[in-house]
C-alpha cells in the first residue's frame, strides 16, 4: 500500500512538474481542424551560427579612404573652382586663396633656390681646383657642407609650398589642388570665407571602401568580439573586426566595427539592421523562426508538428535575434514548427494538461477527449464545428 501511494504521489509530482521535466500532453489535430485554427509551420534548419544579437549601425567612409583637404596657409578664399560630389583627378584645383603668408613663403623658396645654385656653384669651383691641385682639400669639404645646407633650405621651403600654386599677378595667392583621385565628398568654405594655416576645407573621397558602426548595449561588452559574424541587409555577410571595451558615458554602450563586403550598396550617415551571431559547430544546435518560440508556465517551448498534431516541445534558446531563434536540444533539422495560430495551440495544450491531471486524480483515461468541449473562448469558435481528432 505505501509503495502505491509513493508511486501515486510521484507522478502527481511529474504531472505538476515544470514543462522540462514532464512534457505536456499531445495535441491531436486534423489538417481542416489546423486550418480554421490558423496554424502554419515552418521547418527547423541546422544552425551554423549562434545568433547574439540584433543591432542598428551608421555606415562610414574607412579612414584609409579619406583624405583631408587642407589649407597650408591662412588667408581668404578666392575663388572654388568645383563643388561637392564632382570626380577630381591628381592636381585637380579645389579652391584658390589669397595669403600673405603664402608670399612670404614663395620668397623665402626663391632665395632659398637662389642661395642653393650659388652654393651648388661654388662647390663645382671647389672641386676642379681641387683637382689641379690649386687648393686644399679642406676648402672643398668646406663647400660641401655649405652646399648640403643650401639643399635642406631649399627642401624645406618647397615642402612649405607643396600641394599649392602661385596665382595673382603679385604671387600673393595659391590653389588647393587634389592630391590623390577621387570624389570630392565634403567642401566646407565658400567664396569670401577666411581660413587659418592647416584648416580642413573639405574631404576627398579615394576609396569606396565602407565601415559600418555599431554601438553594442553595456550588457554585451564582453559578449561581441573580433570575428563574430554579421549578416546585413540582403543577406550580404562580414565580420566584426574592432570592438571597444570601453563604454561611453552618454551613450551606455561600447562600439564594435566591421567592413562592409565590397557589393554591399550603402551610403555615408546610412543606418543598416544587422544581425550578430557566432560561428559553431555543435551537432545538436538548430534554427528556427523567433516567433515559433513561445512560454508555457515560464519555459520556452515549441509546437512541434506529429503525425496527428502537434506536440508542445521544451527548447533551450541560446542566441535569439528579431528573425530567427538557436534552439540546444529538443529539436532535428528537418522537423516542422508551428509558426502562428500559436495562441490556441498554448490553450489546447494547457487543458490538455488540466484535463490529464483531473484524470490522473479521478482515474480516468481520456483526457483527450475532454479538451476540445474546455478548450478557452478564443478557440472554442473556431472549433465548434471540427470533431476532435481522436
Amino acid at each position: 500500500m505505501k509503495a502505491r501511494q509513493l508511486a501515486s504521489v510521484a507522478a502527481l509530482v511529474l504531472t505538476l512538474s515544470p514543462a522540462f521535466a514532464q512534457p505536456a500532453p499531445g495535441i491531436k489535430l486534423s489538417q481542416q481542424q489546423q486550418e480554421r485554427l490558423g496554424v502554419k509551420v515552418e521547418t527547423v534548419e541546422k544552425a551554423e551560427s549562434v545568433g547574439i544579437v540584433e543591432l542598428v549601425g551608421r555606415v562610414s567612409r574607412a579612414p584609409n579612404g579619406v583624405s583631408p583637404v587642407l589649407a597650408p596657409f591662412a588667408g581668404a578664399v578666392t575663388k572654388v573652382h568645383t563643388a561637392p560630389g564632382a570626380s577630381l583627378k591628381v592636381g585637380d584645383p579645389i579652391v584658390s586663396i589669397a595669403s600673405r603668408d603664402f608670399a612670404t613663403a614663395s620668397s623665402l623658396l626663391k632665395q632659398a633656390e637662389s642661395e642653393g645654385s650659388a652654393a651648388e656653384a661654388a662647390l663645382a669651383r671647389q672641386r676642379q681646383l681641387v683637382d689641379l691641385g690649386l687648393t686644399p682639400r679642406s676648402t672643398l669639404e668646406e663647400a660641401e657642407v655649405r652646399a648640403s645646407r643650401a639643399r635642406a633650405l631649399v627642401q624645406e621651403n618647397r615642402a612649405m609650398t607643396a600641394g599649392t600654386a602661385g596665382e595673382g599677378e603679385r604671387g600673393d595667392g595659391y590653389t588647393v589642388r587634389a592630391t590623390a583621385s577621387g570624389r570630392l565628398s565634403q567642401l566646407d568654405v565658400r567664396v569670401g570665407d577666411t581660413v587659418d594655416a592647416m584648416a580642413p576645407l573639405g574631404s576627398l573621397t579615394t576609396s569606396k571602401s565602407l565601415w559600418i558602426e555599431f554601438q553594442t548595449p553595456a550588457r554585451l561588452v564582453g559578449q561581441v568580439a573580433p570575428g563574430d559574424i554579421v549578416t546585413l541587409p540582403g543577406g550580404a555577410s562580414t565580420s566584426i573586426i574592432s570592438v571597444t571595451d570601453v563604454i561611453d558615458p552618454s551613450t551606455r554602450s561600447a562600439t564594435a566595427i566591421t567592413a562592409a563586403p565590397a557589393d554591399f550598396i550603402a551610403f555615408e550617415g546610412q543606418l543598416v539592421r544587422a544581425r550578430l551571431s557566432r560561428a559553431t559547430q555543435a551537432a545538436d544546435l538548430v534554427k528556427t523562426p523567433s516567433r515559433a518560440v513561445v512560454k508555457i508556465d515560464g519555459i520556452d517551448h515549441v509546437f512541434r508538428r506529429t503525425s496527428d498534431g502537434f506536440a508542445p516541445i521544451p527548447v533551450n534558446v541560446v542566441g535569439r535575434a528579431v528573425e530567427a531563434a538557436t534552439i540546444a536540444g529538443g529539436l532535428q533539422p528537418g522537423d516542422a514548427v508551428a509558426v502562428s495560430g500559436l495562441t490556441e495551440l498554448k490553450a489546447l495544450a494547457a487543458q490538455g494538461a488540466s484535463s490529464a491531471l483531473r484524470d490522473h486524480q479521478g482515474g480516468a483515461h481520456t483526457a483527450h477527449t475532454r479538451a476540445w468541449p474546455d478548450a478557452g473562448p478564443h478557440c472554442r469558435g473556431r472549433l465548434r464545428h471540427a470533431a476532435p481528432a481522436d
